[in-house]
């Protein structure tokens, strides 16, 4: 497992814990998701041993991880996927409508990829949101995890493709006014 971020203390504390927990081999690389090179610097590295920046966190940098990476998966025949979405991918977020249109994108992505590379011994699944979940799903080679859910989330979630969306959006919008979107 390779786990990428900004500060090699905090990559250094969540190895240490994710190797006693599963006990898996973590490699740590450091670098910032929000600039242009950083997948690039992942890819290279890995071969050697506000608005715009949410976008690149939630979009551009993982397709483009990607597409450098996909074909060496490919090629290998095994290779397991995760990528972190959220449960707000499934519906318009007034107040917050970038982040929860990357993370649709990226729920999207992810699908789309996990069916197109079915037959490849590759598998993508996305999380949304628990680390846990999230890698135990990943491991069963599963398509979309959820987890955590609370109130009306267990609710909204199954339903909510099935719901019309300015219904939807309002209740979203509502539960936004009321949580951390207005902090």
């Amino acid at each position: 497992m390779i786990l990428v971020g900004r500060s090699q203390n905090k990559l250094d504390a969540q190895a240490k814990e994710a190797t006693a927990k599963y006990h898996v081999e973590i490699h740590t690389i450091v670098v910032d998701l929000s600039k242009p090179e950083a997948a690039q610097i992942i890819y290279d590295t890995c071969q050697k041993k506000d608005w715009i920046p949410e976008i690149a966190v939630n979009v551009e940098t993982p397709t483009r991880i990607l597409k450098l990476f996909l074909k060496d998966m490919i090629q290998r025949g095994s290779s397991k996927v995760l990528n972190v979405s959220s449960t707000a991918a499934v519906m318009p977020g007034p107040l917050q409508a970038v982040y929860y249109a990357t993370k649709a994108y990226m729920t999207i992505f992810s699908n789309a990829l996990w069916c197109e590379l079915k037959d490849t011994g590759v598998t993508v699944t996305t999380l949304m949101p628990v680390a846990k979940a999230g890698y135990e799903g990943m491991e069963k080679g599963e398509l979309n995890v959820t987890a955590s859910l609370v109130g009306a989330q267990k609710i909204f979630m199954p339903l909510s493709p099935m719901m019309p969306k300015k219904m939807l959006m309002n209740n979203v919008y509502g539960m936004q006014l009321r949580g951390s979107a207005n902090k």
